[in-house]
């Protein structure tokens, strides 16, 4: 199969068109391209829209956030190029009080979860190994261990980034060896 050249946007349908709209526009700093009464399309760079919204009118009554047993998608991944970008994002969010439900150290990744209005999870990582030394570990038995990764606070990551700690120290999970042949990918210290 010859593969997609980019991933485009995605589409949600929603009764919180006005609170999705908002909320996305801070979270990405995205700007407005289009808006009408039921449909608004987003974006956070130069592409004509990454994110659109399709109004499903009031929000009935009986409506509740969908759980983690309903079918249909977990969570939409982002990846930034670094560390600090990440925790720059990290940061910002905080101060807008949005807050990731599940910050997660995975070994390949370190990942901040977060929820829309309509409870869609949102991914935002950072990759920490290049894709040969990601699939290694993924069949390795740190991995097979804990698929999951394990939580960390993010305040306290960045606490601990800023006093210069190692950051092998902070981005992996235990057990996880630090490098992985020359393929491990390092992410930049503000030091």
């Amino acid at each position: 199969m010859t593969a997609p050249s980019k991933f485009a946007h995605i589409v949600y349908k929603t009764h919180r068109f006005a609170e999705m709209i908002d909320w996305y526009t801070r979270v990405f700093e995205a700007s407005v391209r289009y808006r009408d009464k039921q449909l608004a399309f987003l974006s956070y760079d130069g592409e004509h829209h990454r994110m659109a919204f399709i109004d499903l009118g009031p929000l009935p009554s009986r409506y509740a956030k969908p759980g983690n047993t309903v079918p249909g998608v977990h969570h939409v991944a982002y990846t930034w190029n670094n560390l600090d970008e990440l925790l720059d994002t990290y940061t910002r969010l905080a101060d807008l009080r949005i807050r990731p439900v599940s910050p997660v150290r995975h070994g390949m990744t370190l990942s901040l979860y977060y929820a829309d209005p309509d409870g869609n999870g949102l991914e935002f990582q950072i990759d920490l190994l290049d894709e040969r030394a990601a699939n290694e570990f993924m069949h390795g038995p740190v991995f097979a261990r804990n698929p999951r990764g394990e939580s960390f606070d993010p305040d306290l990551l960045i606490a601990r980034y800023e006093s210069g700690e190692p950051v092998d120290d902070l981005i992996f999970i235990d057990g996880q060896p630090e490098y992985l042949g020359s393929a491990f990918v390092k992410p930049q210290h503000p030091g």
